[in-house]
């Protein structure tokens, strides 16, 4: 992952907040490839959905997204042993995590992949907001204030849409919408974390502590419905490997070094790069409402970030 993972992964985790300082070209560089491979994540989800149960799904990649960790950790020689301090602050991670991630699931079985790629990544939009209240020093600013508040204005746009139209569901919506809003929380949370636990610790036990949670949903809720093809199962592969393996890793990494609220500018490619993979591999139409929203989210994406920095302005 370059410079940043390679730094996490080979030193001691800083005692001091994460930086608020411009991105390195290298380190743009790695933020486009997570982008791009949260972005593949619409369709695969929306894909194997079709033909897996949601919790199954969720179970079948951690598993194999704690397998590329450990797989990366072994050869770094990086020791995953959880601190005792650590346990309950990276546990309530792991609890916000498996929500998120079921509400995703769930969302996702009801409405179309680029819709859900939009929703899901609306998430940049609260993360100024939450780390307002979470993170010392990182304020509500005037222009962040702003542009949330037109981001807003493109999830209307985007909800406009689908209350017009007979596709998907309003509650699909609504669920990878929420999905979205714990998954900011998520982020801020694990920004601070990360500053006291090794990247990597913190991403293994987070989801080791997350996965029972989908494998007991799935016994207890949905039987035996699963139909594996080639295509479902490198879904699943995707899912797992690139996903929830290196660009989780990635991204872990990447919060140890940067702020949560510079590195969140990035993200406004993703439901770009999700409506796209949506249209080349499912053929869903790309809208005039949905192109409208993310539009305005996109805007308001860059006025709500557009003043981080260690001044403000």
């Amino acid at each position: 992952m370059g410079d940043v993972t390679a730094k996490s992964l080979n030193s001691a985790p800083p005692a001091t907040a994460a930086p608020d300082r411009p991105l390195t070209l290298l380190a743009v560089g790695q933020l486009l490839l997570l982008t791009a491979g949260w972005g593949g994540n619409a369709p695969a989800l929306r894909y194997s959905l079709q033909h897996l149960p949601p919790n199954q799904s969720a179970a079948l990649r951690f598993l194999l997204g704690i397998a590329v960790v450990v797989v990366i950790a072994l050869w770094q020689r990086v020791p995953l042993a959880l601190p005792r301090a650590a346990r309950a602050p990276v546990f309530k991670i792991a609890v916000l995590f498996a929500v998120q991630i079921a509400l995703l699931n769930y969302g996702s079985a009801l409405t179309a992949a680029s819709r859900q790629a939009l929703l899901i990544n609306s998430y940049p939009l609260f993360v100024p907001l939450f780390a307002h209240f979470l993170l010392p020093g990182d304020r509500l600013t005037g222009p962040k204030l702003a542009g949330t508040l037109l981001a807003f204005a493109g999830i209307v746009l985007v909800f406009g849409e689908k209350l017009g139209s007979g596709g998907g569901t309003l509650l699909g919506d609504g669920l990878v919408l929420l999905s979205g809003l714990l998954l900011a929380a998520r982020v801020v949370a694990t920004s601070a974390a990360v500053q006291d636990v090794h990247p990597y610790v913190l991403l293994f036990w987070q989801s080791v502590f997350a996965l029972p949670a989908f494998i007991i949903a799935s016994l207890l809720t949905e039987g035996q419905r699963q139909v594996w093809t080639l295509p479902v199962t490198l879904s699943i592969l995707y899912q797992g490997i690139v996903v929830a393996g290196l660009c989780f890793a990635g991204w872990t990494a990447m919060l140890q070094h940067y702020s949560a609220s510079r590195l969140s500018v990035g993200f406004f490619l993703t439901p770009v790069f999700g409506a796209l993979f949506s249209y080349l591999l499912l053929g869903e139409p790309i809208t005039g409402g949905l192109v409208a929203g993310g539009a305005v989210i996109l805007l308001g994406l860059f006025v709500a970030n557009k003043a981080a920095g260690p001044s403000g302005g």
